[in-house]
């Protein structure tokens, strides 16, 4: 199952987030297949929020890029070894799964990354010049070996070197005094071997071939070592021993490369292949625990995010990332300047004030009835983007849609609109840079690259009040978006009248709006942003 996001644009209205919302409940409704999830752009606007909190609808998660990570393609564990494990269990998962890196845990906390490339320098380092040394561990030994114990030493873990008593008696004395460290002695049934490596109380003995009756003559009381009888022959024994060392000892102290799961898939990719690892671990980057590993594998293919996008189609007005993510559909009422996709995809645009009709036709289509919570969610995307159907953008569908939608959510429409936009009140209870930015949109005229933002009110008797406060965050708003000239369009839903706020700009004597004050702009009967302010915005700027 395919986790798909559907979003509306930068800067969510109430119709994007209804949309989202309303064409979710349907995809989730045809398409079982795949899960369907509704996100936002950006903090919903406060009658968007309002309205969900009546309904008990649980606002939309904020999709903030989708940018490939390391997320996307990180490994969790499903073969795991603590430090204490022998080496032989490494091998075996080596032999029977090969996986790419194993994880060394202990109580939950991560130790380190192991490869088969760590098996082999173990095994290289036996080739030096000096003799090698080996962690033992008397539990290991018994893990590995087949055979029983026959006297338990002073200690369970020590470092030796590994002798085999194999040679006359006379040589084997002088060599087990030689020896820097004292070794761990494999022999056979050899009593003077035996009793000369007790008396040497090296660490342990390690005795082949041998019977546990046939030990009798042996006094082990004296012995500080262990004592075990291996079942394998001595040169099975011998290695199966090399491979009873814990596997901790394979991990070199080095600087960690740190990986974490938020990292872009091609920073984490190139640091990997800067390394000389198989396998990197990935971390959390808030608490730094172990969330698992990538590996070569993981770099094979790009995963992308799946989209639908509503109430937009242009890169610039989408999610960040979105040249690594798949757009697999699209439903918009705007022009089309859609984002460039690998494959076809279904296009639905039809020219109506909103796109929340859209998505109710979709249902028609689908054959599908819609619930009455639904229809209300529906309701507010037409009855905010259409201005209660008085905006010029209303086409009939629209009208049909709202007629309809009434009639299943039991409501009327002119009630149901007045508490909608009740929940905005006016310019000065709103904080003005949320205001202006919570319906910006940013176009590119005649060279002449510039935003509009739009908020719907009940009223304009403080626009006097919050002006200065409105044009300084739309100047600020300019310069923080490297804009040539930033506009606010005020409507009021209750008079359908709008207001028009601007920072300086060469071109502002040219509107054929009544110029309130400086920068300030009455445009009764004005309630499109899309319809009426930018033809007017784009006629100035060819004037």
């Amino acid at each position: 199952m395919s986790k798909i996001y559907i979003t509306g644009h930068k800067n969510p209205d109430m119709d994007s987030i209804a949309a989202a919302y309303s064409y979710s409940v349907l995809k989730n409704k045809i398409d079982p297949d795949n899960q369907y999830i509704p996100v936002a752009l950006g903090a919903m606007n406060s009658i968007s929020r309002s309205l969900f909190e009546r309904l008990g609808i649980k606002s939309l998660d904020i999709l903030k890029d989708t940018f490939s990570k390391v997320k996307d393609v990180c490994k969790r564990p499903t073969l795991i070894l603590e430090p204490e494990d022998p080496i032989y269990e490494l091998v075996n998962m080596y032999n029977q799964t090969n996986p790419s890196v194993v994880p060394i845990m202990k109580d939950g906390i991560y130790k380190g990354l192991l490869s088969v490339d760590d098996i082999n320098k173990y095994f290289l380092r036996e080739n030096y010049d000096s003799r090698p040394v080996y962690s033992l561990d008397i539990n290991n030994i018994r893990r590995v070996v087949k055979g029983f114990m026959i006297k338990r030493g002073s200690v369970d873990d020590f470092v030796a070197p590994i002798m085999v008593g194999a040679m006359r008696f006379s040589v084997f004395k002088k060599r087990l005094k030689d020896c820097k460290e004292k070794p761990l002695l494999v022999v056979g049934c050899r009593n003077d071997h035996i009793a000369e490596a007790i008396k040497e109380q090296i660490p342990g003995l390690i005795l082949t071939g041998v019977e546990e009756d046939s030990l009798d003559e042996i006094d082990f009381s004296g012995f500080n070592g262990f004592v075990y009888a291996s079942h394998e022959d001595t040169a099975e024994t011998i290695r199966l021993l090399r491979l009873s060392v814990k596997v901790e000892t394979l991990l070199i102290p080095s600087k960690e490369i740190t990986i974490t799961q938020d990292m872009l898939f091609d920073s984490a990719k190139g640091i990997l292949a800067d390394s000389n690892k198989r396998g990197l671990p990935v971390f959390d980057k808030e608490n730094g625990s172990f969330m698992g590993f990538i590996t070569r594998r993981c770099f094979l293919e790009r995963p992308r995010t799946k989209l639908i996008l509503v109430d937009h189609n242009e890169a610039s007005q989408s999610v960040k990332g979105i040249e690594d993510a798949e757009i697999v559909e699209i439903i918009d009422h705007h022009r089309l300047d859609a984002v460039k996709t690998t494959n076809p995809i279904s296009i639905t645009a039809m020219p109506v004030g909103s796109t929340c009709t859209i998505v109710f036709e979709q249902y028609n289509r689908y054959d599908q009835e819609i619930d009455p919570l639904t229809a209300k969610v529906l309701l507010a995307g037409i009855a905010s983007d259409t201005v209660m159907l008085k905006s010029p953008t209303t086409t009939s569908l629209d009208r049909n849609a709202v007629k309809t939608l009434c009639a299943i959510a039991s409501v009327d429409f002119e009630a149901f609109g007045k508490e909608l936009f009740s929940r905005g009140s006016s310019l000065s209870s709103v904080d003005a840079k949320s205001a202006i930015s919570s319906d910006f949109k940013v176009y590119t005229e005649r060279g002449v690259k510039f935003g509009i933002g739009q908020i719907e009110v009940t009223t304009l008797d403080d626009i006097d009040e919050v002006s200065d406060n409105y044009l300084a965050e739309l100047e600020k708003k300019k310069e923080g978006d490297s804009l040539d000239w930033a506009m606010l369009l005020v409507t009021n839903v209750l008079t359908s009248t709008s207001v028009l706020l601007c920072t300086n700009y060469k071109n502002n004597y040219r509107f054929e709006y009544e110029e309130l004050k400086s920068q300030i702009f009455s445009l009764p009967g004005v309630l499109s942003r899309k319809k009426q302010l930018l033809p007017e915005v784009i006629r100035v700027l060819e004037s």
